[in-house]
């Protein structure tokens, strides 16, 4: 029996050096552990973004920034879903009316910060800018999309519109002055 003690220890102290070995160490030496809080954090996340993309068709876009906001804050700060979000919460500011543009701009800069050549968010931007009658920002997004996008039929509308504006507005403006 005395030497089947000894063996349990020997098992013991190995399986505990056996268990350090295998657990993920904390720090900078083994990146394992981070990655797998980070992979939980993204899955959950993106239940989130999936529940906010279900409140905005249902139209109810409090609930759905609320969810994106969640998401948000479950993901790495230049994630990629952080610019869709971003994004999305653009989206419901846009659809709750003219007067709250300036925060569509906002979540659209900040969708900018992670992916700075995000159509979607450029050409949100734009089209509050046109709203807001900031044509030459309206402009500016719109020309950025068709540089990557020559084809983007958005884009190229927005343009075509914006272009038109600032014609008759400096159509209109030259009738003024004389």
């Amino acid at each position: 029996m005395a030497k089947e003690s000894g063996k349990n220890k020997k098992q013991v102290g190995r399986q505990s050096s056996e268990n350090e070995m295998k657990q993920p160490k904390v720090g900078n030496d083994s990146p394992k552990a981070p990655d797998k809080d980070i992979a939980v954090f993204i899955s959950m996340s993106q239940d989130l973004k999936e529940e906010g993309n279900k409140l905005f068709q249902k139209r109810d876009h409090e609930s759905a920034m609320l969810k994106y906001e969640k998401a948000i804050k479950l993901l790495p700060r230049n994630h990629m879903d952080v610019s869709y979000l971003r994004s999305n919460m653009a989206a419901c500011y846009m659809q709750m009316g003219l007067r709250e543009y300036p925060r569509a701009i906002h979540e659209c800069n900040l969708s900018l910060e992670v992916t700075p050549n995000y159509s979607k968010a450029l050409l949100k931007r734009a089209r509050c800018y046109e709203a807001l009658n900031r044509l030459g920002l309206a402009l500016r997004d719109v020309s950025t999309v068709l540089k990557t996008e020559p084809n983007n039929f958005m884009a190229s509308e927005i343009s075509e519109r914006v272009k038109k504006t600032i014609e008759q507005k400096g159509a209109s403006s030259e009738r003024h002055s004389n």
